[in-house]
């Protein structure tokens, strides 16, 4: 369960459709692609080149499990500068975690540099997924690495959060919320909120290997990402049912042409943690 560091992080089968989520998701999931109506196609989304970067800015709080038991860390201030050439690449980007800057550096094993994937999404790379919901879920289904004692369907639930929010093709967008709603086990999660308290429209899904349970939660008007959290439900050696495990807000997004350069505006937070 432990991601890399002690900290908490996060077969292939035919896309079939799981318990509902709730109606104004569906509403998102159920647009045909090619409809420009559809709320995730509405997006003023620019076009991003490979020479530019993504910049993300959040709020994060992550369980350290390296003890044997999951110890909360504060809420810190995370900003990242993700470089969108295509690759393999050695040097990915910058990270500043409470305004300590530090290089992203290849994945682990990656020797001749890590290419644009599942663990480093570009945009080009995301504009090149399959846009059908049922094609897409197959695909992750596919590809994505198992994780070992984890449900196979959590593991893939996990990736798409992985790959939510930022700057991406709004298509894409649009099938990664419609493969979400098509996988067993996902419900509406009417209190979901992210790591600062913002509610809006939630599902969920609960994984009974690990006994955790992963919400999302997107904006009830425009169905923007606005973050996640995972926490236990159930007793175990990491904790009481109900500890948290990580918890993410997504504060800020947009495209530079400089690592450490931010976005022209952002937008003010009013930051309760959870």
């Amino acid at each position: 369960m432990p991601g890399s560091g002690g900290r908490f992080s996060r077969g292939y089968a035919p896309a079939r459709r799981g318990v509902q989520p709730p109606d104004d998701f569906l509403k998102v999931s159920r647009t045909p692609v090619g409809d420009p109506s559809g709320v995730a196609l509405k997006s003023d989304v620019p076009t991003v080149r490979d020479d530019q970067f993504l910049y993300t800015r959040s709020k994060v709080r992550d369980a350290d499990v390296t003890s044997g038991r999951a110890v909360v860390g504060p809420l810190s201030d995370r900003e990242t500068w993700t470089v969108q050439e295509q690759g393999p690449l050695r040097k990915l980007g910058l990270l500043r975690v409470d305004g300590e800057t530090l290089p992203i550096n290849a994945e682990f094993g990656d020797e001749g540099g890590t290419p644009a994937g599942l663990s480093r999404p570009t945009y080009r790379w995301l504009a090149a997924l399959p846009t059908d919901p049922d094609r897409l879920l197959n695909h992750l289904y596919a590809h994505t690495p198992k994780v070992p004692g984890q449900e196979r369907a959590q593991t893939v639930f996990d990736q798409i959060g992985a790959l939510l929010g930022g700057v991406m093709p709004p298509r894409t967008a649009s099938a990664l919320y419609r493969a979400a709603a098509r996988m067993p086990g996902v419900t509406e999660a009417p209190e979901a909120h992210d790591a600062i308290g913002r509610r809006g429209v939630g599902i969920a899904r609960d994984d009974t290997g690990f006994g955790t349970r992963t919400e999302w939660v997107f904006d009830a008007k425009d169905f923007t990402f606005l973050g996640s959290r995972s926490y236990l439900t159930r007793d175990t050696s990491y904790g009481k049912s109900g500890t948290l495990l990580s918890s993410r807000a997504e504060i800020a997004r947009g495209v530079v042409d400089k690592a450490g350069a931010t976005p022209a505006r952002e937008p003010a937070e009013s930051v309760r943690e959870s």
